[in-house]
């Protein structure tokens, strides 16, 4: 059951730039989420992070991740409140496909990595908090 940009944004109500995933390839409601988030060189950011040696800023990384959480707790409005064991472990260059992953440990609570073709580019811990 996959979800596409369009059912995305409608459920997050995000815009672009800032609606990062391209659609949902698994979700089980409140336990783990599968996203997809190709990366076009025509994205905003690229134009001055870095003009000759283009990388996807880390905190996009992260932020893929906060839309897949939302999304698997069906829970829109959640607010961001922690960030632990962040790692940045591979650049994010254009033409990549990344993979979101995102495991709730508990209530709004996540384990959450982004994937290069099975390896890991980011990992945290993330927390939120009901608005």
């Amino acid at each position: 059951m996959p979800i596409n940009a369009a059912e995305i944004q409608s459920k997050l109500d995000y815009q672009p730039p800032l609606l990062l995933l391209d659609q949902v390839t698994a979700l089980e409601h409140d336990q783990q989420i599968v996203a997809q988030k190709s990366v076009s060189a025509n994205e905003s950011y690229f134009q001055g992070h870095f003009p000759n040696n283009p990388v996807m800023p880390g905190v996009l990384e992260i932020e893929s991740m906060v839309e897949a959480a939302k999304l698997m707790w069906d829970e829109p409005d959640l607010i961001l409140t922690q960030v632990k064991r962040g790692r940045l472990r591979e650049m994010v260059k254009p033409g990549m496909q990344l993979t979101i992953k995102v495991t709730a440990k508990e209530k709004y609570s996540c384990q959450a990595e982004v994937l290069i073709a099975e390896k890991k580019a980011c990992t945290a811990d993330l927390k939120f908090k009901a608005e």
